[in-house]
Parts: structure tokens; C-alpha cells; sequence
């Protein structure tokens, strides 16, 4: 039956017709319930009681409908209006491939491996198109590739199983003759078995018909034409062509199967080969040539969404099958693993939540994934790494305290970060380290060819500036690229002969770099604001986010409602809030900061313009409010900044490599400073402001910041080696001891003055401030502290003023669109 504009069939109202063909009539039409644009395909009347076409009509669907990729029709919905069968997929905009013809070589060749992707992944599934030929090959607006009309498809096996190669069965009715004459495999035409090898013909077929612009079997009659694929040669005498791609259309055109490529991806393979070499790979150097002595700009890259909600993407990556694979928060919602294809706004929640996404599994499509991952500080982060198969079920745990880790492209192996106390490790495989440094590190990616391991080395605890670093499997370092003050994500080409990051030389934004193996760098693509990249395919396809990020302060008053927002540019990280409340000093690490040295500032918490004291890193006010104590220069020394009118003191200090954070004592005479000297790891040392320089260690290696010092200044509270929260002795004798009534992830806040221990546990969109009774261990709820949750990532740090009466603390905001790109490899 004929729709008419305003039909209904179910939710769907029709909007017009789209076009009609032996197989259904195409309308466009439209889904009220999410206001989304479908296109409705239905069996025309003549055939709603032929069996056969029935059943073919819902193989359509149900052959579709369990493929999940870029280059194939997505099937959103099948369904019966009375006794008129329909299927809804997404709309295109575009034409066939039939429409675009004729084509340049260069498009013959993009369209025909994108024709291959979605072969490839539907024989993943176990389903033969059999029907491949321009009218059923799509190309869009944006020139992607989808595969249409899976009415012929042969599905291989009942439950198709995506690690299962490939199973010749016989034909529905042997000695049937299905597909279209013209572009039919031999076997299809005797009606013999036929498998995955058939669709490679047909689509030899249309490449041969896309670089000559003629039908390779073409004759007068049908009959004429099937006996020409059974027994002629294709000749490519009206369209002379490298001898190298001639070879490889040969190939796929073999009459005998087993003489042609055995799978698509080999066919995808030899054409990505030729395209990087030869006669291409010529006119392209030329072109390119051509094109630099005339200052021309290249096209510009097509940005394809991936995703449409308002939170951030911590770590995404390219799947098997087209689809994306990633771990975003949305909204107020915990870190959830998601799969989408890109440009379609429906994204697939895989049901694993407080996780996130490490690596796909090239082989079998297994997730490498992180359970709880947080930071643990800066952009250092921590959870249990597991396993996850690509056809669900619950994970399975392997290794506590990791941050990153990569898939060996065989799919056997996985390289990990781990971190063991104050050292960061690579392991490869997992339990043999080949790499130990005190820096933190992060991005482990394995090369293809397994022999290389590229990440990124950060000198700065939490911070994201560093270098590319590419190491051979004995740890020994084969390149490093150049210092970036800011670095995010990092990918191997597919051929392996460069590692893309995205790198800035100051914190405002970020362009995508290359370093090759012999250490030459360029930039492949410089756009404004922050780039963040996650991935490369196999297709030379770019996964990368743009991120818009803030770090923010809030401050309040306790058991007071309204806060303040005391931020002043784009990344102010608090450092401290004064004894009585009223300032707050930060630094801001990016648009303000001078190169990779911060700049100080103080500012009153009634929001009073900021005050810029100086560059360096700021901690801690002195107990009188009157000195802010900062970094300014080496580790040799502090910097004493006056808030109000005065000249800024030194205070030396002898011995320490590294100090990363100080601490004001209550009696105004010294300073806790965490830090290492050479060869060790970190620890608390005591020093006097008015003395030569020299400390002194009041705990072990190992502890962690954040302090809170004692108001008679005897006794600090901090985390110990152990992740304990201790209590260690600054003057006399005692012995060490646990904080009473302290709990695991317990982070020191403040000491106060009512002989209670301020405390909260790592939060992402809400903290609580709890009161610890040290005599008894009691606690209680203090203080909530809940900002606006999009795009919050964490909340650290927390500070009290010692009166008890204010607070502050700081966030990170980042809100990330994360896109496909096509067109920069």
C-alpha cells in the first residue's frame, strides 16, 4: 500500500516518500517520541502474503539489525502496523554509489575500504551480504559509506558469535541463484555454497566498475553476463592502471575462492599498502608538493560527533566493529562505560559502572577497563584494572593500584602503569617491569609491531606537562619528543612510524604533534582551545575530544547555605585559606601563569579583586595571615611573599631534591615541608624559618600530603606508607599511631583547636567534611560541600580556616565533545 504524508505506522508519522524497489517502499518519517527524523521501510501490499518475501523482509532486519557499524545502516526499530511489516533505520542524506559514479581513483580506493570495514564487520557477525553492487552501496552528505539492503544476507550460523571466524554453509535451496547477475561470484551463479569469499568478488566487482567506470562482466543478456564471470578475464584496456592495483582487483575477481583473498580486511590491507606506496602515493607527494610551493592549504578535516551530553570523556577508544568505546560522566551520573557509533546522539550504556575504558582488544574485542578509577592527585589516576568480554558479563579483576594499560595488537597481552609507593613501573607483559622511574608517568601504548612502548613522562607530581617517551622492550629509551606544558592522550599511526599527542607549549590550548622514530616532530593539526586525543585506527581515523576545562575555588561559611565563587582565570588551584577565614591564596597554573611557573595570588573571601603577589608555587599562609610561603625558584629555597606592604624574604634550605608541598607550623617558627633528597623517596622534614637551611625527617619514606599539624605544633596527621592515617610526632619521643576512628581514604584536613580531626574521602561531585573525636574516635558530619556536578571531575583540596568558622576548596570542571575526525592521516 502507498503512505500518504500524516500516515501513522505505530509512533511513526510519515513525512513523504523516499523511493521504492522490488524489496519495500522507502519513507521518510518522523519519531514524536525523541523528535528524531527516520526513514520507514515497508513491504509493498502484492507481496504481504508471499511467504518467502516475508521472511526475507524480516532477515533484513534481523541481518541489520545485529550489526553495530559506521559503514553499515543502523536498524532502529522493526515492527507490524495490521498486516504491514515495517523497519525503521537511521535517515541518510546523500546518494548510491550507482548516482556518484564516475569517481576519482583516490575516492575509488577511500570508498572501497570503507566498503571493506563494513563487509568485514558483518562476516564478523557471520552474514553474507550477497547482494554488494552500486545501488546498495550509500554515500552520504559526508562522504562515509553505508551499507544497505541485507534482504539476501546468508546468516552463517543461528547466533552469530563475534570471535568465531567465518563457516561455509550451503545456500538456502542448493542450485538457488541469489544476488545480481552483474555482480555475482562464480559459486553464486552455479547456486553452489557460498561464504564470506563472495561478497570479496562482488566487491572486486564494484572496485573494478569505480576505477574504470565500466561493469567488469557486462554483456548483452543475462545469460551472457553469468557466463562471462564464470569463465572471462576483466581487461583494463579503456582505463590503463598501475600494475600494482591491477593485481590486487585480479585477485579479489578470482574464479576459484581459494585463489582470492581470504577475508576482507586482506583486501582492506593490500589497498591501504598500495595507497601508502606506488603510483598514490606519487600523485600524493606531488600533490602535496604542489600545493607547499603554492602556500595552498590542504582540505579540512570532517569532524563527525560522537558524543551529545553535557559532562566530560575520560578515555575513549576505537572498537572492532566502528563503534566507540568510552568512559564519561554525565551530569551528576558516576563514571560509566558507553558505546556509540559516531554521529548517531543514542549511546549504549555497557553496564558497568564507577569504571572507565583502557583499551579494545584488536583480536577478540575484549575491554581492558579501570573499577573505581579516580585521582589520586593532579591528573594522577588509580583503579583496579579487569577484563571485560565484548559480549558482556560481569568483569573480571587482575591488578589493584593501575593507571593505565594497552592491548598487544596480537590481543594476548597487556602492558600496564602501575604505581608502587613513590616509583611508577611499566609492565609488559603484566608482571615483568621493563621500565622504573620516579617521575609519573601515563598513556602506555604499545606499537603495533609489539616492540615499542610510547608513553608520556611527567617531571611535575599530578601535573599534565611532560614528553613523548618511546621505549624498546628492555626499558632502554629509543626517542623522546619535545617538553609540552601541557600533554593529552597519546596513538600510534597504523604503520607505527610515528606517536600523535596533543600538546601545547602553554596551558591555554592544545594541537595535535607527531613524533617520528627519528625524532622529528610536526604539528598535524592546530585548532583554539584544548585538544585531548584518545585514539587512531586502523583506517587512519582520529578519536579526539575538544575540552572546554576550569579549575575552580568555592568558599563558605560553616553551616551557612551560600558560597562564593572565588575563582579568578581559567585554572585556579587553592593552595591555603588564612587562619581567620578572610583570603584565600591560589595559583593559576594556566592562561596567568608565566610558561610552566605559576602565578601567586591572595584574594579576600568577601570577593575582592585578586592580588598577584608574584610567579612560582604558592602553599601556605603563616599563622599571622601576613606571609604567604611559595617557591619562587629551585628547591634551595622559599620564598617568603608578604600579603600587605614588605619585601619578600628567602629561606634556604640544604639537601632536598624536590619539595612539592609546605606546611606553616601554629607557632609561626617553622615549616613541614614534603619532599625527597637524591636517591629517596618522599617524606617530612622539619625546618626552622630563621635557621641555615638544614632539616630534619620526622617520618619515614613514603607518606603522603595533605598534613595537619597539631595546634601546639607537636604532632603532624598524614597518610603513612601503609595509607594509613597516622599521627607522627614533630617534638618528643612518641611513638607513631593510628588516628582513632579513621577509616581507609581518610585525607587530613585541619587539626582544630576542639581536639578533633578534620577529615573527608575523595569525592567527585560532593565531599563530606567529617569531625573526628581524637580521644574517642567519635565521628560526625561537618560540612557537605556540593557544587554544580557537570563536568565536575573531583574535588581536592579541601581547606578549614583554625578558627573552624570558614572554608574552601577546589574543583576541576572539564566539559569534552568528543568527535571522530577524518582526513589528518
Amino acid at each position: 500500500m502507498a503512505l500518504s504524508p500524516g500516515a501513522k505506522l505505530g509512533p511513526y508519522e510519515i513525512l513523504a516518500t523516499l523511493g521504492a524497489g522490488g524489496m519495500g517502499e522507502v519513507y521518510r518519517a518522523r519519531d514524536g517520541r525523541i523528535g528524531r527524523d527516520v526513514a520507514v521501510k515497508i513491504l509493498p501490499a502484492g507481496f504481504a502474503n508471499d511467504q518467502d518475501r516475508l521472511n526475507r523482509f524480516a532477515l533484513e532486519a534481523r541481518a541489520a539489525g545485529i550489526l553495530n557499524h559506521p559503514n553499515l545502516l543502523t536498524i532502529f526499530d522493526l515492527g507490524t502496523e495490521g498486516e504491514t511489516p515495517f523497519i525503521v533505520s537511521e535517515l541518510l542524506e546523500g546518494r548510491t554509489l550507482r548516482e556518484r559514479l564516475p569517481v576519482t581513483q583516490r575516492k575509488a580506493i577511500e570508498y572501497a575500504l570503507q566498503i571493506a570495514a563494513g563487509v568485514a564487520a558483518a562476516h564478523d557477525r557471520a552474514i553474507v551480504h550477497r547482494d554488494l553492487k552500486p545501488e546498495n552501496i550509500f554515500v552520504t552528505a559526508d562522504d562515509r559509506i553505508k551499507l544497505l539492503d541485507f534482504g539476501l544476507a546468508k546468516v552463517l550460523r543461528d547466533e552469530p558469535d563475534e570471535n568465531a571466524s567465518a563457516t561455509v554453509v550451503k545456500s538456502t535451496d542448493p542450485g538457488t541463484v541469489m544476488g545480481t547477475a552483474e555482480y555475482m561470484s562464480p559459486e553464486q551463479v552455479r547456486g553452489e555454497q557460498v561464504d564470506a569469499r563472495t561478497d570479496i568478488f562482488s566487491l572486486g566487482s564494484v572496485l573494478f566498475e569505480m576505477l574504470t567506470n565500466a561493469r567488469p562482466f557486462h554483456r548483452q543478456t543475462q545469460v551472457e553476463t553469468m557466463n562471462a564471470i564464470l569463465n572471462d578475464d576483466v581487461s583494463f584496456e579503456s582505463t590503463p592502471m598501475n600494475a600494482a592495483l591491477q593485481r590486487i582487483v585480479l585477485h579479489a575477481l578470482e574464479k576459484n575462492p581459494a585463489q582470492r583473498f581470504q577475508s576482507t580486511r586482506d583486501l582492506a590491507f593490500a589497498l591501504e599498502t598500495f595507497s601508502g606506496s606506488g603510483e598514490l602515493s606519487a600523485v600524493a607527494t606531488k600533490s602535496k608538493s604542489r600545493r607547499s610551493e603554492k602556500h595552498v592549504e590542504r582540505a579540512p578535516p570532517k569532524f563527525i560527533p560522537v558524543t551529545f551530553r553535557r559532562g566530560f570523556v575520560n578515555t575513549a577508544r576505537f572498537a572492532r566493529d566502528g563503534t566507540v568505546v568510552y568512559g564519561a560522566a554525565w551530569e551528576d551520573r558516576p563514571l560509566e562505560i558507553f558505546a556509540s557509533l559516531p554521529g548517531d546522539p543514542q549511546a549504549r550504556p555497557l553496564g558497568v559502572v564507577d569504571a572507565d575504558v583502557l583499551s579494545v582488544s584488536p583480536v577478540t574485542g575484549e575491554l581492558a577497563i579501570s573499577l573505581g578509577r579516580h585521582f589520586s592527585g593532579g591528573w594522577v589516576s588509580s583503579g583496579t584494572l579487569a577484563r571485560l568480554s565484548s559480549s558482556g558479563g560481569a568483569p573480571r579483576e587482575i591488578v589493584e593500584d593501575m593507571q593505565d594499560a594497552d592491548w598487544s595488537a596480537d590481543g594476548k597481552n597487556l602492558a600496564i602503569i602501575r604505581r608502587s609507593g613513590e616509583l611508577f613501573t611499566i609492565e609488559y607483559p603484566i608482571g615483568k617491569r621493563i621500565f622504573t622511574t620516579a617521575h609519573w608517568i601515563s598513556h602506555v601504548r604499545l606499537s603495533p609491531k609489539n616492540d615499542l612502548v610510547a608513553f608520556v613522562d611527567h617531571p611535575i607530581w599530578g601535573d599534565d606537562s611532560g614528553s613523548v617517551v618511546v621505549i624498546d622492550l628492555h626499558g632502554e629509551k629509543r626517542v623522546a619528543g619535545s617538553f609540552w606544558r601541557t600533554a593529552g592522550g597519546l596513538a600510534w599511526t597504523p604503520k607505527g612510524d610515528e606517536v600523535w599527542t596533543a600538546g601545547g607549549a602553554d596551558s591555554a590550548g592544545r594541537s595535535l604533534v607527531a613524533l617520528s622514530l627519528n625524532g622529528k616532530e610536526r604539528t598535524v593539526y592546530s585548532m583554539p582551545g584544548r585538544l585531548n586525543l584518545h585514539d587512531i585506527n586502523s583506517a587512519g581515523e582520529v578519536l579526539m575530544s575538544a575540552e572546554q576545562g576550569r579549575r575552580e575555588i568555592l568558599a563558605g561559611r560553616h553551616s551557612v547555605a551560600a558560597e562564593r565563587n572565588l575563582s579568578w582565570c581559567d585554572w585556579s588551584f587553592l593552595t591555603d585559606i588564612s587562619a581567620d577565614g578572610s583570603r584565600i591564596a591560589f595559583i593559576e597554573q594556566a592562561a596567568a601563569a608565566r610558561g610552566s611557573v605559576g602565578a601567586i595570588y591572595v584574594r579576600k573571601t568577601d570577593g575582592s579583586p585578586a592580588v598577584h603577589l608574584g610567579d612560582g608555587h604558592a602553599r601556605t599562609f603563616s599563622p599571622d595571615g601576613k606571609w604567604v610561603a611559595a617557591m619562587c625558584g629551585g628547591p634551595d629555597h622559599l620564598d617568603l611573599l608578604p600579603v600587605g606592604a614588605g619585601e619578600a624574604r628567602k629561606v634556604p634550605v640544604r639537601g632536598l631534591e624536590m619539595m612539592a608541598w609546605w606546611n606553616w607550623l601554629p607557632d609561626g617558627r617553622r615549616l613541614l615541608l614534603w619532599g625527597n633528597e637524591p636517591n629517596h623517596g618522599n617524606r617530612v622534614y622539619e625546618l626552622f624559618v630563621d635557621g641555615d637551611g638544614t632539616v630534619r625527617p620526622i617520618t619515614p619514606e613514603g607518606v603522603k600530603w595533605p598534613i595537619a599539624i597539631s595546634p601546639d605544633s607537636s604532632a603532624a596527621a598524614l597518610i603513612g606508607p601503609d595509607n594509613r592515617l597516622m599521627i607522627y610526632p614533630i617534638t618528643g619521643d612518641a611513638e607513631p599511631r593510628e588516628v582513632p576512628g579513621s577509616q581507609p581514604g581518610d585525607q587530613a584536613v585541619i587539626w582544630g583547636g576542639d581536639g578533633a580531626l578534620y577529615v573527608y574521602r575523595f569525592g567527585r561531585v560532593s565531599v563530606v567534611i567529617e569531625r573526628i573525636d581524637l580521644s574517642t574516635g567519635a565521628r560526625a558530619a561537618w560540612q557537605e560541600l556540593k557544587p554544580d556536578p557537570v563536568g565536575v571531575m573531583n574535588i581536592q583540596p579541601v581547606m578549614v580556616s583554625v578558627n573552624l568558622d570558614s572554608y574552601a576548596y577546589g574543583f576541576r570542571r572539564l566539559l569534552s565533545e568528543l568527535h571522530v575526525i577524518q582526513g589528518l592521516l
